[in-house]
């Protein structure tokens, strides 16, 4: 059966909720990723911010990046799950919460990889073949 850490992209990109939107739009571009895991001061997450959360809730508002900071525009409440956690529930989270993209943590709530609907994809044809979509 697969599992989260099977199809999770390991080491995240995290961003501080006290960094300003702007930090986060460089830390994108320069890591090439759609979207940032914010965590508070013990490296905790707090949710995840993805490009479209900059559009909607900064630009499209005229909001300044400078000086909103990621975690007045962080997605809550956030969904994680664990290492172990079947794939087919990482799906349902998804497909419930409407989150693309599921941290996953630690015992102690550290990211220590994501989950995106891209990641899943590459997972489909296997999926398929054992029938986990079923159960």
């Amino acid at each position: 059966m697969l599992r989260a850490r099977d199809v999770m992209v390991s080491n995240p990109v995290t961003i501080r909720n006290s960094a300003s939107v702007m930090e986060g739009v460089k830390l994108m571009e320069s890591r090439n990723v759609a979207s940032l895991i914010v965590v508070d001061e013990d490296g905790r997450v707090l949710g995840v911010v993805t490009a479209k959360d900059i559009v909607t809730r900064v630009v499209a508002r005229r909001l300044d990046p400078e000086t909103v900071k990621m975690g007045d525009i962080v997605s809550k409440p956030v969904t994680v799950v664990e290492p172990d956690t079947p794939l087919k529930n990482v799906i349902n989270m998804m497909i419930g919460t409407g989150h693309g993209h599921i941290p996953v943590v630690d015992e102690s709530g550290r990211p220590i990889g994501i989950v995106t609907v891209d990641d899943v994809l590459k997972f489909v044809p296997e999926l398929l073949e054992s029938m986990e979509l079923r159960g």
